[in-house]
């Protein structure tokens, strides 16, 4: 995804940064596994181009706001990751 222009509209989420300002990063998907609801995401670069990492979140909606948590758990992230591989694979299909 890296070095991708975004000439197209995404939703975006700003997390806050260790310098006290924050990051704005594109929602590039969001699903359900298991009860919980997850989502991933790339940085924006200032250029408007992707990042080249991909980060997955487990969030919660209060209202209008929503709450980000890492997946701390190793045995969970990996269930997750696998999960959202095969949605992938099955969209590439």
């Amino acid at each position: 995804m890296s070095d991708e222009q975004l000439n197209f509209e995404v939703d975006t989420i700003f997390i806050p940064n260790d310098e006290g300002g924050e990051d704005e990063y594109a929602i590039l998907d969001e699903f359900e596994f298991e009860g919980k609801k997850y989502m991933v995401l790339s940085e924006i670069e200032a250029d408007d181009t992707l990042g080249e990492d991909e980060y997955l979140y487990e969030y919660t909606e209060n209202g209008d706001d929503i709450e980000l948590s890492e997946i701390e758990d190793d045995e969970e992230f990996d269930k997750v990751t696998a999960y959202y591989d095969s949605l992938m694979q099955e969209e590439d299909e």
